[in-house]
């Protein structure tokens, strides 16, 4: 059996989402920018000035969406209650036990979706897109290798590092 008493800042639900996001934005920028680049190169001169300005509102549009991105970060993380409060997960060998300052329950692991463990947190899915987000930073190492115990022998779907 695992306690952990966990508490997710702003900063750490900014933190989550940029990580999550950033290769996506990065990808879809230099996608944009090589499409223009090209262009950019084999136009003539009056072509080469559509480009520029095309350049400049792209470069407006992504610190637009960036902007925007943050404000609905934001409003999404100040409007839910539950998870700005400190949050007790207990991990056994059959279920998840998780208490909040307003809430309470369990779940067993048969009815989880997926868990997917990245540097920084157990993502735990209960179905394809809500999940309980737990951090590591809560955790010793033997904890984070006996959820790891538990999570693979329950042949609960998921994708653990190996360190």
């Amino acid at each position: 059996m695992i306690t952990i008493k966990t508490h997710i800042t702003f900063k750490d639900f900014l933190n989550f989402n940029l990580k999550n996001s950033l290769s996506r934005i990065i990808i879809f920028s230099l996608i944009i920018f090589l499409f223009f680049g090209l262009n950019f190169y084999n136009t003539e001169n009056e072509t080469q000035e559509i480009f520029k300005s095309a350049a400049l509102w792209f470069i407006a549009i992504i610190v637009f969406i960036i902007v925007r991105s943050y404000f609905r970060l934001k409003n999404a993380f100040y409007s839910n209650a539950k998870i700005q409060e400190e949050i007790i997960y207990t991990f056994t060998d059959q279920k998840v036990h998780t208490k909040g300052e307003t809430f309470e329950g369990d779940f067993t692991w048969n009815t989880v979706f997926k868990v997917k463990e990245t540097e920084d947190w157990f993502l735990i899915y209960q179905c394809k897109l809500t999940m309980n987000m737990v951090p590591k930073k809560d955790f010793s190492d033997s904890q984070i290798s006996e959820l790891r115990s538990i999570i693979k022998n329950n042949k609960v779907n998921s994708k653990l590092r190996n360190n």
